[in-house]
């Protein structure tokens, strides 16, 4: 599924150590990603993880990029904090994801999303603390 990498993408997180008009972060988060059957209203899956990841934020630009993924995304920042709030419709899954994470200063980050169609559904929570 998709939706932890989007969410991962999209949550390039905070905590700033300026250089060259750039903040760069280091952010410790913890996911838990749980999938559904509808059909027999039971679990299939369910996943935690631990990472730390390494981001470098554009303020001036609004756009982020990570060590993992070095391409720049556009992202919402305002007064320091980065928001998203999305709804799509991708590949038969209806997705909906809300995050926000306190770049400067630096601070905690937090991420829900979920995607579903017919057969199943996917919950992804997100939790984390960034610093310089």
């Amino acid at each position: 599924m998709k939706l932890p990498i989007l969410l991962g993408a999209l949550l390039l997180s905070a905590s700033p150590a300026v250089a060259d008009d750039f903040v760069y972060l280091e952010c410790e988060t913890k996911s838990v990603d749980t999938t559904k059957d509808l059909k027999s209203n039971q679990i299939t899956k369910r996943e935690e993880a631990t990472e730390t990841t390494h981001h470098k934020v554009d303020l001036e630009n609004s756009r982020t990029a990570s060590a993992k993924k070095p391409e720049w995304e556009e992202v919402k920042i305002v007064d320091g904090v980065a928001v998203l709030d999305e709804e799509f419709t991708e590949n038969g899954f209806n997705i909906k994801m809300k995050a926000s994470w306190q770049i400067v200063p630096p601070g905690r980050i937090t991420g829900d999303g979920s995607s579903s169609n017919d057969a199943i559904s996917e919950t992804f929570k997100l939790r984390g603390m960034c610093k310089a």
